[in-house]
């Protein structure tokens, strides 16, 4: 495959606190806390790069010890990252609070890459063009968005959500994606379906709009799966959960590898369902028992 595939998106720092107690507003409770590396793109890149793919990130990070530090946690998993851009702001940081495998609380600050503008992604024009699938993330303003499918040209894109304030952004990408994966919340925003439809009715909603698949994740409830010529479902595995935090990023990657190697969506919910019981029973966000899941 020509140019193997890039991602483009969000590389942060998770910030992941674990109270021991109660939580309540004003009051300082024990706990721990540690940090990641983390981003939906980066994510994707390192569980595709342990899928056995050439993978290449292009992502934006501060110009500091931390940024230096996600760069070279990601560098090490096999990803090409020499084309990302320093920029002279603070690396970002996605802070979650919570009881032990309850993040109830989030916050993502993407600042290097939600600040980049188009002018700030023409470097990347050539390794986009060369690329064999390019997936792009919602952490990219839209005006950002949409250069990025102009210099995409004729290569197939795959879309991931991220989350539903950002999803919108993700709107005017949406014709002519190969594929989009998000949950359902991501779902009705993306389609512009409003109430509580079911994955079906989702998934046909994306699918009309102009993506050739969509992948829609459920958390306990598993992975659903609608293509043009079928739709496909598989009830998430059931295992002790040590920490759910990218989760949804491992089916991200099972999408994408889904739509390299000609899956159908029975299989693709197969190893997507798969992929997100390896992450959640694990304290990182990409952990290394996902090589193995192809070898099974």
């Amino acid at each position: 495959m020509q140019g193997g595939i890039v991602l483009v998106g969000g590389a942060l720092v998770d910030v992941r606190a674990t109270a021991s107690g109660t939580l309540e507003p004003g009051r300082s409770v024990p706990g721990k806390a540690r940090l990641l590396p983390g981003g939906a793109a980066r994510n994707v890149a390192v569980n595709l790069a342990r899928l056995g793919h050439r993978v290449t990130l292009l992502t934006a990070v501060g110009d500091d010890p931390l940024g230096r530090w996600l760069v070279d946690a990601t560098a090490c998993q096999g990803v090409d990252t020499g084309g990302l851009l320093v920029r002279p702001q603070p690396t970002g940081l996605f802070v979650t609070v919570g009881k032990c495998n309850d993040a109830s609380w989030s916050v993502a600050d993407a600042g290097p890459v939600e600040s980049l503008r188009p002018a700030d992604l023409e470097p990347w024009r050539r390794a986009i063009a060369a690329a064999g699938v390019l997936v792009n993330d919602a952490n990219l303003s839209q005006d950002a968005q949409a250069f990025l499918v102009a210099m995409a040209d004729s290569v197939p894109r795959v879309l991931l959500a991220t989350s539903p304030d950002k999803a919108v952004r993700l709107r005017s990408s949406l014709r002519g994606a190969a594929a989009v994966v998000c949950n359902r919340d991501e779902a009705g925003v993306l389609a512009g379906v409003v109430g509580e439809p079911d994955w079906q009715v989702l998934g046909a909603a994306l699918v009309a709009a102009g993506a050739g698949r969509a992948v829609i994740t459920q958390g306990e409830g598993g992975v659903g799966v609608v293509a043009p010529d079928g739709m496909a479902f598989e009830p998430a595995v059931r295992v002790s959960m040590v920490d759910p935090t990218g989760a949804g990023d491992a089916v991200a990657a099972a999408a994408v590898h889904g739509y390299l190697t000609g899956m159908t969506p029975a299989q693709t919910a197969g190893l997507a369902v798969s992929a997100a019981a390896c992450v959640v029973q694990s304290s990182e966000n990409t952990p290394a028992a996902l090589a193995a899941l192809l070898r099974t």
